[in-house]
């Protein structure tokens, strides 16, 4: 397992430090037959043959093409907790420190593994143990934790620091109460947050000088662990789609979202599929169906250890090995 700093500085170095533009937020695109243009919240703007919307599950570039095309809510929440391996307490350390770690709460799901420390270093005694724990939440329950001190509700998530402090007591206490003791040690001691769980279908990628890639394409929950991965082969695709058609733009886009439509409802469906029983703990027992109503431990673990193989057989399925 990786973290994402360590993946956002090996994917940002290459490129040079003028070509960034931090700060700047998007208000829309306009574009013609020739190029499209970017213009910005302060007036700016920046004109282009090609615009790739990579603006995450709340994209701007969406939401003006497709803004029927909304985030739905699974119907749990993460609850991500980080802790710097020198503050983890020894016995845990021993049991678990070195192990992709399960735990499974009637209802619920934690997961536990190591990741590297600071500034990507994974030297023993300088990594990070990384916590995701999977706990149900209806939509008055999720307003309720998204709402800070103020009273100020923070539609579809809020910032860490925003997060009130009975909320977070709350859970310190339940992790006490459901988790092995080594993984509460470990909660116990960090600054937990929360993150809402939802996917999303986009109908269409491309238009005309426009296309969308990454989370503002699709969003799959994280039980597949291939936001990065479906991220980097929608680029790669792109890339090499651009590469095939020379200058006809809207040519390559319309290939790009040919190739990647049902390759990214795959994916969604493939991580609707096991989150089905966490999202099923909203409904009445006797509407529950399937894997809805029991958990499948062997398929749990099965699904964990084969996720490459998952996501291999959905390229090999739709016929993406000659892109790569």
């Amino acid at each position: 397992m990786s973290a994402w700093s360590r993946l956002y500085r090996a994917l940002r170095a290459p490129l040079p430090a003028q070509d960034y533009r931090l700060g700047k937020k998007l208000r829309r695109i306009e574009q013609n037959t020739g190029s499209v243009t970017a213009i910005f919240e302060d007036g700016s703007s920046e004109r282009g043959d090609l615009l790739v919307g990579a603006d995450g599950i709340r994209s701007t570039v969406r939401e003006q093409f497709l803004p029927q095309a909304q985030p739905i809510y699974a119907g749990y929440v993460a609850w991500r907790a980080v802790l710097d391996e020198a503050r983890v307490p020894r016995q845990a350390h021993r049991a678990i420190f070195e192990l992709y770690t399960f735990c499974l709460p009637e209802g619920e799901q934690l997961l536990g593994y190591s990741v590297p420390g600071r500034d990507g270093d994974t030297a023993p005694g300088q990594r990070r143990y990384n916590i995701v724990w999977y706990r149900p939440a209806d939509s008055l329950a999720l307003n309720r934790m998204c709402t800070d001190a103020s009273g100020q509700l923070h539609v579809g998530g809020i910032a860490p620091s925003l997060i009130r402090h009975e909320v977070i007591a709350a859970i310190k206490a339940d992790a006490e109460a459901l988790l092995a003791p080594q993984l509460a040690e470990i909660f116990r001691r960090s600054d937990p947050f929360f993150q809402p769980i939802f996917d999303l279908e986009s109908p269409a990628l491309a238009f005309g000088r426009v296309a969308l890639t990454g989370d503002a394409a699709f969003v799959v929950r994280p039980h597949i662990g291939a936001g990065a991965t479906k991220a980097a082969i929608d680029a790669t695709i792109l890339a090499e789609c651009l590469s095939r058609a020379g200058d006809d733009i809207a040519g390559a886009l319309a290939r790009f979202a040919s190739v990647q439509l049902p390759f990214g409802r795959d994916m969604v469906a493939l991580s609707r599929q096991q989150g089905a029983y966490l999202s099923a703990q909203l409904k009445p027992v006797a509407q529950r169906r399937g894997g809805e109503l029991r958990r499948d431990l062997e398929a749990v673990l099965h699904a964990h250890g084969s996720r490459s193989d998952q996501i291999g057989d959905i390229v090999a399925a739709r016929g993406l090995e000659p892109y790569f």
